[in-house]
């Protein structure tokens, strides 16, 4: 009994399926009008949506070679920097919110009617066009699997020469704003350097100044005492010197040798007296050094443009053949869906009609 039970659901279920292909056979027209009004639709879609046209540029890593003239001997200690932190920090000022919104403020700025139709809308607000040009712009980084450090830049607009100029515009104006933040942190690191080191020589030259101060004042009163003893030459000799002690009083040098030593200590002005303070020479060609140090700006390259900006040969927005496609699965199935509809509703009908002649003739 079973195998009969099993049986006879499986031609039910046959039948019913059967049934399902009869209905959409008898309401076919719905099917195909549904279809035939899904790829008019998408078809109207797809031709009259204005076009969207997509460019690029791509960024790698440059070599040490392109930094050397950052990283030159006389800025060591300094300031250095190494193409994997340039490459990092020019990523994450292309990405930066504050980066698009300044390059997008100095379009406003050009007063461009033809540009600002492209990226200006009147009927909404400053921070909403902003908003809106910013999702213009995506990027894609290497996956795990790339052994190149690069990033895509990725543009869309409705027109494609001003999407190619655009794009192409704002990596220039990336690479310029990196290179003037690197500028504008090497010369106040250096000044800050160079104020150090111009500090700690005017400490030397203090130091030096008060000893030698210090040094003439001792000597003119020695001076004095051994003018007043009439003490022309030194008191002690050789064998007195052992007597009188390693350091005996300055007076008892003579008049003349205490002259003499005043006069030559007044004397160093004239041939500079930074050569007699200990540590100033190599403090002075520190700072010579440093404030030597000039950088070929024009020779240093922070990233490499593996690819500028092209003009792009055909739209990415729409997808015509595939809007159309969809819009005719999903016609077909809705088609499906309505004809089954219309089906029952007409069984129903039917339904109705034959139970209300069987009541008319009871």
């Amino acid at each position: 009994m079973d195998s009969a039970y099993s049986v006879n659901s499986v031609s039910s279920d046959e039948i019913d399926l059967f049934d399902l292909i009869d209905d959409i056979k008898e309401k076919w027209y719905w099917l195909v009008g549904t279809v035939l009004l899904s790829l008019c639709l998408a078809l109207v879609y797809a031709y009259t949506t204005t076009p969207v046209y997509q460019t690029e540029v791509v960024y790698k890593e440059v070599s040490d070679v392109d930094l050397l003239p950052l990283n030159q001997p006389r800025l060591q200690g300094i300031f250095s920097l190494s193409r994997e932190k340039a490459f990092k920090e020019v990523r994450a000022l292309a990405r930066s919110g504050n980066s698009k919104r300044a390059f997008y403020n100095q379009l406003l700025a050009e007063n461009n009617a033809e540009l600002s139709a492209l990226v200006y809308e009147e009927k909404l607000t400053e921070e909403q066009n902003f908003v809106l040009f910013s999702e213009r712009f995506t990027y894609a980084d290497p996956g795990a699997k790339e052994t190149d450090v690069l990033l895509r830049i990725q543009f869309e607009l409705s027109d494609p020469q001003w999407a190619t100029q655009l794009l192409n515009r704002y990596s220039d104006f990336i690479l310029q704003r990196y290179l003037d933040e690197v500028r504008n942190t090497l010369e106040l690191t250096r000044d800050a350097r160079l104020e150090a080191l111009e500090l700690e020589a005017d400490g030397l030259r203090t130091k030096y100044l008060a000893q030698k101060n210090q040094r003439m004042l001792m000597l003119e009163e020695a001076s004095s005492i051994s003018a007043s003893i009439k003490q022309k030459m030194p008191f002690y000799s050789g064998n007195n010197n052992a007597l009188l002690g390693s350091q005996p009083p300055l007076f008892m040098m003579g008049q003349t040798v205490i002259n003499s030593e005043l006069s030559q200590i007044r004397s160093r002005a004239e041939h500079g007296e930074d050569a007699y303070i200990s540590g100033l020479p190599e403090l002075n060609w520190k700072i010579q050094n440093l404030k030597k140090a000039e950088v070929s700006w024009d020779k240093v390259r922070f990233v490499q443009l593996d690819q500028s900006a092209v003009l792009p040969l055909k739209p990415v927005k729409p997808r015509k053949v595939m809007i159309v496609a969809l819009a005719g699965v999903a016609g077909g199935m809705a088609g499906v869906v309505f004809a089954l509809l219309a089906a029952a509703q007409a069984r129903r009908r039917n339904s109705e009609r034959g139970r209300r002649a069987a009541l008319q003739g009871c």
